[in-house]
């Protein structure tokens, strides 16, 4: 399932009420169509992961009963926690705990699977809209800035730093902010799980070094697609037209460059929407972050199968609908856009 392509966009005659009316039974098609496709992705998602979680190394057991245990004593804490007997039984007894609300119990945390998995996924939610806020309004202002002097020395040195910085692994780009910002400057903290679970203005002091990460991660790919988007309207017949009729240059950029700029990109922003909000793993480790991509990480280390399973499948949900919403979007942004019967 992926967002629309403005590339299938027809010019509509449709006005006022009529041309309301029509795109609100669009978007409620569209609605019906993606949730009938979300369970069918979701349910294909569910039998690989449960079938590649099976393939990671390690014995569940084990690692709950320590090196120590008998062979004895590992097969019946197996046995007891359901991780025995034919695989396809195995899933379909997940997958019905799973559709009903019980998520089963964590191999490694000894609590409930459900309350674990949506309490990091809140926390990655507040980190990717955090780092969805920074990027998105500054890969506008360079792209832009970029689409306007095309050619000229300050486009071909941001283009070259943009690129530079993004070809920097997160890591390394974290480590450095952490030894700057945090170790020598002391502005933030070194870990963020301390105040993760504060006010809000605690959690924004411990969010923002992991934020300006995923950001930067983003934004040279964003940057570029803004400045791609930005030129091409510009020399549109709507701009020259605009400009002919004597409208300010900020009232131009504001209401009909930057609208027709971003139809392009909201595909993109659809997909980084979707990777920050479940959760980022390099990230979040590093930092010592409550999210999602963290529990993950801990989940595969430990073989923790119901909760890796769990884990992934919300992190698919929160994607499927990232891309859900960017379709709405694209819809209310793009008024020529029009749906074919055969659309799938």
């Amino acid at each position: 399932m992926s967002a629309l392509s403005p590339g299938t966009a027809t010019t509509t005659p449709e006005r006022g009420f009529s041309a309301l009316s029509d795109r609100h039974s669009r978007i409620l098609v569209l609605l019906g169509k993606r949730l009938i496709q979300i369970p069918m992705v979701l349910f294909v998602v569910s039998i690989m992961t449960f079938w590649l979680v099976q393939l990671v190394p390690g014995d569940p057991g084990r690692n709950a009963l320590g090196p120590y245990a008998t062979q004895a004593q590992v097969h019946a804490w197996d046995v007891s926690n359901g991780l025995t007997g034919p695989v396809v039984a195995r899933y379909l007894r997940w997958l019905g705990g799973f559709c009903t609300g019980n998520w089963g119990t964590s191999f490694v945390y000894l609590v409930p699977c459900r309350g674990l998995v949506l309490g990091h996924l809140v926390n990655s939610m507040l980190l990717g809209l955090y780092g969805f806020v920074l990027m998105v309004p500054l890969s506008i202002a360079l792209g832009s800035v970029q689409a306007y002097r095309e050619g000229r020395r300050s486009d071909r040195a941001i283009t070259i730093s943009l690129m530079s910085l993004s070809s920097v692994p997160e890591f390394v780009v974290g480590v450095l902010l952490l030894v700057v910002f945090a170790a020598w400057l002391k502005m933030v903290p070194v870990q963020s799980s301390a105040d993760a679970t504060g006010d809000l203005p605690q959690r924004l002091h411990a969010m923002t070094l992991p934020a300006v990460v995923l950001a930067i991660a983003y934004l040279a790919v964003l940057s570029r697609m803004v400045r791609t988007g930005t030129a091409g309207a510009i020399t549109a017949q709507f701009h020259r037209t605009a400009v002919l009729k004597g409208l300010p240059p900020a009232q131009i950029v504001r209401r009909h460059v930057t609208r027709n700029a971003l139809i392009p990109t909201m595909q993109l922003l659809g997909l980084y929407l979707g990777a920050l909000l479940g959760g980022n793993a390099v990230v979040e480790t590093l930092f010592n972050y409550p999210g999602l991509g963290a529990l993950l990480v801990v989940a595969a280390e430990h073989k923790d199968v119901v909760l890796l399973t769990d884990a992934v499948m919300v992190t698919g949900v929160v994607s499927l609908l990232a891309l859900l919403l960017t379709d709405v979007c694209l819809i209310l942004m793009d008024p020529r856009i029009r749906f074919e019967n055969t659309e799938s």
